[in-house]
């Protein structure tokens, strides 16, 4: 047993029931004590879920749907807010604020939170406040279903390492001590003004051990060639997952919109980045299928809800797949889906 305060993992969600008890059982098996996640707006039995686990003891679940006056208007920087708000947050040892397509994959070690911290800090010589884990992004790995499979067994290609011309490519995902931060953010926390201003020292390591450049205290979100190092850790970010899973995620009302809130082919384009295999994450499977099926063998009512999700997304994905072959076969055809 240690006397640290937890490792506490944030999350905001809606809509991500078929994919909870994955991504929760991961940041667990690598050392997160502490998950606490957010949800607004859920129509696929998430809320349920989330509520279920908080009752027995697995998350924390807070309800982000309703805006409280002074509150942002977007449900994840509300959620934001909400969380910083909670003095047992601050009190975490370190902080990570990730989504749900997003798995923090460490690469040295035995992949644990602990062993992290200890080589970002023998790399440094030093105390690190915070690591940045630079995005690593995967594609679909040409697989068109929906399947009910851990993701990261299914998605092992991606985006070569390194710089890319996409900058979202290279955005960041960031795990820090609480003691510095005023706010959070997506990508990393906004420091009180002595940090953020130098006058009291802290350091901020890449997903390599070595220190960021003195700018980023104040501002950016991105590595760039002087900030970029992914020896120790990257952020394996899961943009599209199989193509029916991607339509589901982004397919809204008429199918040729730009609007982000309805499907979006661009986007699809852009991020279904298949360039190389990286099998690294996959060292944790035989642990994480074992705590999946553990946490839903000790709890059936949580496995019903799981399968009730599921059936709530391919009951939508048949609807939407249905329309999109008759009003966009083009679109269709290049995600690979057949009536």
């Amino acid at each position: 047993m240690t006397d640290r305060q937890p490792r506490t993992l944030l999350g905001t969600v809606k809509d991500e029931g078929p994919y909870l008890l994955e991504w929760i059982c991961y940041y667990k098996l690598i050392g997160f004590d502490r998950i606490v996640v957010a949800s607004n707006d859920c129509q696929d039995g998430t809320r349920q879920m989330l509520d279920y686990l908080d009752t027995v003891g697995e998350i924390t679940h807070i309800e982000n749907s309703g805006q409280h006056d002074g509150e942002p208007a977007d449900p994840q920087n509300r959620a934001y807010d909400r969380f910083w708000s909670d003095e047992t947050i601050k009190a975490s040892d370190w902080v990570l604020v990730a989504d749900a397509d997003e798995f923090l994959n460490i690469h040295t070690g035995d992949g644990t939170i602990d062993a992290l911290i200890d080589a970002a800090e023998a790399r440094a010589g030093k105390r690190v406040d915070i690591i940045s884990a630079t995005w690593r992004v995967f594609g679909n790995a040409g697989i068109v279903p929906f399947r009910d499979e851990p993701v990261i067994a299914q998605f092992t290609r991606s985006a070569p390492p390194g710089m890319h011309s996409v900058q979202r490519y290279t955005a960041f995902k960031t795990l820090f001590r609480p003691h510095p931060v005023r706010k959070l953010g997506i990508h990393r926390p906004r420091l009180s003004p002595r940090f953020q201003e130098g006058r009291v020292p802290l350091t901020w390591v890449n997903g390599s051990g070595d220190e960021m450049p003195e700018r980023f205290l104040s501002q950016g979100w991105r590595s760039f060639e002087n900030s970029y190092g992914a020896d120790l850790v990257t952020m394996n970010h899961y943009m599209v997952k199989s193509s029916e899973a991607f339509l589901i995620k982004r397919y809204r009302g008429t199918a040729n919109s730009d609007d982000d809130e309805r499907i979006n082919f661009r986007y699809f384009e852009t991020f279904n980045a298949n360039d190389v295999e990286d099998t690294t994450i996959t060292r944790h499977l035989p642990a994480l299928k074992s705590a999946i099926a553990a946490l839903k063998a000790d709890h059936p009512h949580l496995a019903l809800l799981h399968d009730q999700s599921l059936a709530y997304h391919r009951a939508k994905l048949e609807t939407a797949r249905q329309e999109l072959l008759a009003t966009r076969p083009d679109i269709a055809a290049r995600l690979g889906l057949t009536a």
